[in-house]
């Protein structure tokens, strides 16, 4: 059945006008063909390369987007595509095309150099293509408007485009906080403003000042009198009170009952709320895939280095054996200093790393003693169980759009 299709990435426009058909059909009353469009109009970085189509004769049915980005994890840069708008018209699925697409999507990402595949997909079906949950994703926070106090000094205006470099500063410096956390270029910026868009979700902006500086700014949007808060970033703590007055005023002038937020429960934002009774929910997770974990453990030297020189363990000398059942990787350091990352025949029952739930301990999503708990086959021994909560410390991860 596979071999009645073909693999292309779009090269006319009737190529793409057909790629947006797909998702009209694919997603009907989801507005999925308008995202698509938007992002081979505006985005800085893409090309017909980042598009996949499969077609059954000479009309596509089945496609995805590669939207390329930059994460961080611990301050090491990492190149991440993220595979969104995956769709097969309704006549054709249940026929195996997606797995051409993973396929192709795999093999392309791994071609141009990319670290990990993720994607905000839904639940379970990405499991099939090696897909784990490892960085949360859509956290909510929700309160009653009259909660907030009323009063500010601070004066509030729509967000402009040369607030940005002021604006990125302060997003910076929140992303912080975050072991793991997205890169946002000022092009990306930009390309966000002028589509005012948020991932796939429409926003407004708004610049908060203080003495004529910009000290906050939030994106925003109100849908059925909930007044939803996308992205918030602040200059200090000292400043949330003000910034939830500021908020309270705009939300009341928009005749909404409620805010939420989408900020992670761990933003200082976010704890204000939870002091004055805010609702959180239970947030969904990030699916993720390591293309080649060897490099992607190598690519974390300066990462693993750093957290040995802050712990008793500096100046380590010592190898690790780590046995993914499926394959082993052997990582050696010396004297504090990760000497090299290679692929080995043997590795004993020392470190059993399942290779699914393995990546869950690398980006801080689960601690070494939660898999353990969870997964018979993930274990450490031999002594070395505080080494590797040094080596992989929980620390939640949050992602801000790049697109």
């Amino acid at each position: 059945m596979v071999n009645e299709y073909r693999f292309q990435h779009p090269e006319t426009r009737e190529d793409y006008e057909q790629l947006y058909e797909v998702m009209r059909r694919s997603f009907p009353d989801e507005d999925v063909d308008i995202i698509v469009r938007r992002l081979v109009e505006y985005h800085p970085e893409m090309s017909n390369t980042d598009y996949f189509m499969v077609k059954h004769g000479d009309k596509a049915v089945a496609g995805l987007v590669l939207i390329p980005q930059k994460w961080s994890i611990d301050g090491e840069e990492l190149n991440v595509a993220e595979m969104g708008c995956v769709g097969t018209v309704p006549e054709h699925r249940r026929k195996r095309i997606q797995w051409i697409l993973n396929k192709e999507f795999d093999e392309y990402a791994k071609s141009k150099g990319y670290d990990m595949c993720v994607l905000a997909g839904i639940p379970y079906f990405y499991r099939q293509f090696g897909y784990q949950y490892a960085v949360e994703l859509d956290y909510e926070t929700e309160i009653e408007v009259n909660i907030l106090p009323e009063e500010t000094s601070l004066v509030s205006r729509a967000f402009k485009e040369e607030d940005i470099p002021e604006a990125q500063r302060l997003l910076e410096q929140t992303q912080n906080r975050y072991l793991v956390h997205s890169i946002r270029t000022p092009e990306i910026w930009k390309m966000q403003q002028e589509t005012r868009t948020y991932g796939a979700e429409p926003f407004k902006s708004t610049a908060i000042l203080d003495d004529h500086k910009l000290v906050a700014y939030y994106r925003w949007w109100v849908e059925e009198k909930v007044f939803n808060v996308k992205e918030l970033a602040f200059k200090a703590e000292s400043y949330v009170d003000d910034i939830a007055a500021c908020i309270r005023q705009e939300a009341m002038k928009q005749k909404a009952e409620k805010i939420k937020t989408k900020l992670s429960h761990e933003d200082d934002f976010s704890k204000y709320l939870i002091e004055r009774g805010a609702e959180k929910n239970k947030p969904y997770g990030w699916q993720i895939k390591l293309l080649d974990p060897r490099s992607f453990l190598e690519k974390l030297g300066p990462v693993f280095e750093k957290r040995l020189a802050e712990s008793k363990f500096k100046g380590l000398t010592k190898e690790l054996c780590m046995n993914f059942w499926k394959y082993k990787i052997k990582l050696e350091f010396r004297e504090g200093k990760l000497v090299s990352v290679e692929t080995v025949s043997e590795a004993k029952r020392v470190l059993g790393m399942n290779p699914y739930a393995s990546i869950q301990l690398f980006l801080g999503y689960r601690s070494r003693e939660d898999l353990e708990y969870a997964y018979p086959d993930f274990y450490i021994r031999g002594g070395n169980e505080g080494l590797i909560d040094v080596l992989f410390p929980r620390k939640p991860g949050y992602i801000h759009y790049c697109y």
